[in-house]
């Protein structure tokens, strides 16, 4: 059962909840549940996600989700629900359009095949984009809450260096050097090939195996192209990771009991506190209940075999149940004063519509 919670009022008090967590420990369901129990209770609710997995889809009873927001019917609820999946290549081409008013120039860098490969696939642009998006939102102001469902990472820690990285990427030196008109055209792009050649011949000598002279162009083409809206980036980069420390934004942990899922919520936990974010709490998901069965309960009457094997069954539930209370009692331990501790059991099947997500609920608002 849960622990005092204090949820309600995170839900009542918070413009932005930002579940965190490692891979595979529930956190977009738990996002989804959230945002469901704040409709329910009369807030306009969106959550978003970068799931690949589309499992909050399923939760909620879709057959798929877009980058722009679909709302849940909800009889009789109070409020409304919202979900959406984000779109990464399609939130960096709305950065382009906004930051470039000529349309020529839009179209020069969405035809530039390196823009084309790069808007999906730079290094922490699914992280990044999360954030911009969620700020993009938030300052729409059509919602009462967000809800954001972090990118599955192995280190749940890439989203909150994604907008201090594109400060640096954009205030890169070395972008700059790059960005100067003509670089690689001509006989200018000799000159900088020279330049280049005295300090990154290995470099270069991949540049041309793998794409030749034309790699070079290109790269000169679509950074001249983003060059003038590079200070628009660092300043957005900045405010998001502004929005990351308001009063009104909540950071929960989501964590299993395993060992590994506590240490990396222990790790995240001290990451957040050096950060000076907004921490509110922490999600246990599927914990084996003490007290659930005892072997003493197995019937008597049926076969020896089977009832050997179901002793066994439950008495390997309860060892597991007593590594669970052991990791949420260090969780509590190590996790300071946090003003919310709640477990979810562990449920028989997984959570696939929007009556697992209630059922959740039971436990989380508690």
């Amino acid at each position: 059962m849960s622990v005092t919670t204090g949820l309600q009022r995170v839900i009542k008090d918070k413009r932005i909840i930002v579940c965190s967590g490692s891979g595979g420990v529930g956190k977009t369901t738990a996002a989804a549940a959230i945002a469901l129990e704040a409709a329910q209770r009369g807030r306009k609710a969106i959550v978003l996600t970068i799931d690949p997995a589309r499992r909050l889809a399923t939760a909620m009873g879709l057959d798929t989700l877009g980058d722009t927001p679909k709302e849940i019917p909800l009889p009789g609820a109070r409020g409304r629900l919202f979900a959406m999946m984000l779109d990464t290549k399609r939130t960096f081409d709305r950065l382009i359009e906004r930051h470039i008013a000529d349309p020529e120039k839009r179209a020069s860098i969405f035809n530039n095949r390196l823009y084309q490969h790069m808007s999906s696939m730079i290094a922490g642009s699914q992280e990044y984009m999360a954030m911009e998006k969620l700020h993009e939102l938030y300052r729409e102001g059509d919602y009462d809450l967000l809800v954001l469902d972090t990118p599955p990472t192995r280190h749940a820690l890439d989203f909150l260096d994604a907008p201090r990285k594109m400060v640096n990427i954009t205030g890169n030196s070395l972008l700059e050097w790059f960005l100067k008109p003509g670089l690689f055209t001509g006989r200018a792009s000799r000159i900088g090939l020279g330049v280049i050649q005295k300090g990154a011949e290995k470099i270069l000598s991949v540049f041309d195996r793998l794409a030749g002279f034309s790699f070079l162009h290109e790269l000169s083409e679509m950074l001249s192209l983003l060059g003038h809206m590079m200070g628009g980036f660092h300043e957005r980069a900045q405010a998001v990771s502004e929005l990351l420390h308001e009063n009104f934004v909540g950071f929960l942990l989501v964590t299993s009991p395993s060992s590994v899922a506590i240490q990396d919520a222990l790790y995240f936990y001290e990451r957040i506190a050096d950060e000076k974010l907004p921490f509110v709490g922490f999600i246990v998901n599927r914990v084996h209940e003490a007290g659930r069965a005892s072997a003493e309960d197995v019937p008597q009457n049926l076969s020896n075999a089977l009832r050997l094997k179901l002793i066994d069954q439950v008495r390997n539930y309860e060892q597991l149940a007593q590594r669970d209370q052991k990791a949420v009692s260090l969780l509590k331990r190590m996790g300071g004063k946090a003003p919310v501790y709640v477990t979810i059991p562990l449920f028989a099947g997984d959570v696939h519509d929007l009556d697992g997500l209630r059922r959740m609920n039971e436990f989380l608002f508690a």
